[in-house]
């Protein structure tokens, strides 16, 4: 009797399924309501209402604020160019042009010789023109700057038609004074620029990131980093550190003369152990590059298995570049006409049993380029060949002659 109790007499669950469904039911009946029509209408709880109600203002909210909190203010970030003689001053321009044409978003930068003015500051040379130009036709922001020479101190910069010295290159680094962005890119004006670089504005943040030099052999080291693209987050502190540094080098070191440490130098001893290392490919190709047998060190395999060999293809990687750097030492650079010694000299050569040399084709077209758009947008024209032998040994590139008793 006990057994079957158990299995059939269960009332006290019998009356809660029932109340259960009874519940149900009084709840499906609730949600209609017919009114005078006769017409059969939802009835909505507020319990229930409002939760969703909720939720959908919250979303409607959040859709509406969203494009505002994700679009990028662009204000905060800029490229930078400096100009120390009125060479790279028209160099400067063109790096400008090209990021106008290729539709950049970014703010402009130049820092530039503080006795040039505008012609609105009552400039009237043609520096004066280029920067009124930047100003006006490419949204340049102009700075004057004191120039820097590798001994920390203030140099005069050349302004007589001359090329300024290497060391004056040091005063790149005070894109690191420009507080008033969040990053900066610090471009060399002694380049092509193909393509607009925005994307790297959107870099993980770090305090600076740049290519190895890849075309320096430093094994088992690896290549130090270039400063010919810098991507970095300005910082006064850094600035003083670096001029600091300069100084001391020049005090302590009597081997080391006026122009033996660059910015190379000082941004590898600040940040080689740390910064972002960008990629080579697509950011900084040389044109030398054009003219070495091997390629192994751009294409990034040395060392590396059989299946990771790359066949060279010099199209390809003039179509896949954004920036090239024309350093083709001791050939001058661009804005100044081949010596035609120099030319058949440092040309890329052409293996006779190939029928096309596209190296050569590029390399030279490089150049050619340069000068068309720096007569274009400079309204300048390149600077007369000089004598290729004189030349190699003011550069250094060969020992002066003896003269015979």
């Amino acid at each position: 009797m006990h057994t079957m109790t158990s299995r059939f007499s269960a009332p006290s669950g019998e009356l809660k399924w029932r109340k259960d469904f009874d519940t149900v039911d009084d709840q499906l009946h609730d949600m209609h309501h017919r009114d005078d029509d006769g017409i059969q209408w939802p009835k909505f709880r507020r319990s229930k209402t409002l939760p969703v109600l909720g939720v959908f203002v919250v979303v409607l909210i959040m859709w509406k604020i969203w494009p505002a909190k994700t679009s990028l203010d662009w204000s905060r970030y800029a490229y930078v160019q400096y100009a120390t003689d009125e060479h790279n001053l028209c160099n400067a321009l063109m790096v400008f042009e090209a990021l106008e044409r290729h539709g950049s978003k970014a703010d402009r930068v130049l820092l530039h010789h503080p006795e040039w003015a505008t012609r609105a500051e009552g400039g009237v040379d043609h520096n004066s023109d280029i920067l009124t130009r930047a100003e006006r036709n490419y949204r340049v922001k102009l700075k004057a700057v004191q120039v820097l020479d590798s001994r920390g101190d203030v140099s005069k910069a050349v302004l007589n038609g001359q090329p300024s010295t290497w060391d004056t290159s040091v005063t790149k680094l005070r894109a690191f004074e420009l507080t008033e962005y969040e990053r900066v890119i610090m471009l060399d004006s002694d380049i092509t620029l193909l393509d607009k670089i925005d994307e790297l504005f959107l870099l993980p943040k770090t305090p600076m990131a740049a290519p190895r030099a890849y075309w320096m052999n430093t094994a088992p080291r690896p290549q130090p980093l270039t400063s010919l693209l810098m991507v970095l987050e300005p910082n006064k502190a850094e600035f003083s550190t670096m001029v600091d540094t300069m100084r001391l080098w020049h005090f302590e070191d009597s081997d080391r003369n006026v122009t033996g440490m660059y910015d190379m130098e000082l941004v590898n001893n600040r940040f080689a152990p740390s910064a972002l290392v960008l990629p080579h490919r697509p950011y900084a190709l040389l044109t030398a590059e054009f003219r070495n047998k091997d390629h192994y060190a751009y294409l990034g395999t040395a060392n590396g298995p059989h299946t990771v060999k790359q066949a060279w293809n010099a199209e390809q990687v003039l179509a896949e570049a954004k920036l090239i750097h024309f350093s083709d030492w001791p050939l001058p650079k661009p804005w100044m006409m081949w010596p035609e010694e120099g030319l058949l000299e440092m040309q890329p050569d052409c293996e006779s049993s190939r029928q096309q040399c596209p190296e050569r084709d590029i390399w030279k077209q490089l150049y050619i380029e340069f000068r068309e758009r720096r007569k274009k947008v400079c309204r300048t024209l390149p600077i007369e060949a000089p004598n290729w032998m004189e030349w190699k040994v003011a550069v250094g590139a060969s020992e002066a002659p003896q003269e015979s008793e």
